[in-house]
């Protein structure tokens, strides 16, 4: 008996391990912060001086030059899609709160930064209401969690199952104490699963959803990727829509929860993903 409570138990950590390294694997890599450089730190203040000058290009253009070194944290794109936004660049400003949302979804200022720069949009583009229940599910975690920390939960609670599987294993039966470890594996269970779930609904949302936003003050929308073909509609600076596919110097794109597409010159739409 206690054999096969081992081999059950070195198989457990076993499939614990794998499952660590393929949730930190599907997780996002961790941005690289502006802490972890005196160089950008420095540069951070300096762009944050001239935003309070009011100089507030050069101080997106500092705050770009991160973004370009590969530096990625909630503060930096908030505060480029500040200075972008007083320089009544909507559309930029969109895509960078949008990124700061997604590493940190829960900072009420960014929220309440997004909301003003999308009532300065000229298209009232409308949210798709009939992705599915996992489209649903995934779209309402990233309102409040980032990828990271739905990841780290799902991983905590295969950590803390694969434990309490060992521990009420090598417990004596009917003991109140093998009774107690079999209900916290019970719930344990349960959040686990819900996690997993979770984790699978925001991995679904992130690769299936190629979300993008208008840039240019105004485009044409063709209906094929060159400009000999007939204009379909119109979008303006600040219209967030679907990037469906790209096809040389051309865009294909989508707008959510309508039934209109078409082609535009990539410049004109910047992803919100990096």
């Amino acid at each position: 008996m206690k054999r096969v409570v081992l081999i059950a138990s070195i198989s457990l950590i076993m499939i614990g391990l794998f499952a660590a390294n393929q949730t930190l694997l599907l997780a996002k890599s961790s941005p690289t912060s502006i802490g972890s450089s005196e160089a950008a730190a420095e540069t951070m203040t300096t762009a944050g001086q001239l935003y309070e000058a009011g100089q507030y290009s050069l101080a997106a253009q500092a705050y770009q030059q991160l973004v370009d070194q590969g530096f990625a944290d909630s503060a930096l794109f908030y505060n480029l899609g500040n200075a972008f936004f007083k320089q009544g660049d909507y559309g930029r400003a969109i895509v960078n709160y949008r990124r700061a949302q997604e590493l940190a979804p829960r900072d009420a200022d960014t929220r309440a930064n997004l909301a003003l720069a999308r009532a300065q949009a000229v298209d009232e583009v409308k949210a798709a209401e009939n992705g599915g229940i996992l489209n649903a599910a995934g779209q309402s975690l990233k309102s409040w969690f980032s990828l990271n920390e739905v990841a780290m939960v799902a991983l905590g609670a295969w950590m803390l199952f694969v434990l309490l599987m060992i521990l009420t294993s090598a417990a004596r039966v009917g003991s109140a104490w093998r009774k107690s470890l079999q209900y916290g594996l019970a719930a344990t269970a349960l959040v686990l699963m819900v996690s997993v779930l979770g984790l699978g609904s925001v991995l679904y949302v992130d690769h299936n959803q190629n979300e993008g936003v208008i840039v240019a003050t105004e485009v044409d929308v063709t209906s094929g990727p060159g400009t000999q073909y007939v204009t379909e509609f119109t979008l303006h600076d600040g219209a967030e829509v679907q990037v469906v596919e790209a096809r040389g110097s051309w865009v294909r794109l989508a707008l959510p929860g309508a039934d209109l597409a078409g082609w535009v010159l990539e410049p004109a739409v910047e992803p919100v993903g990096r």
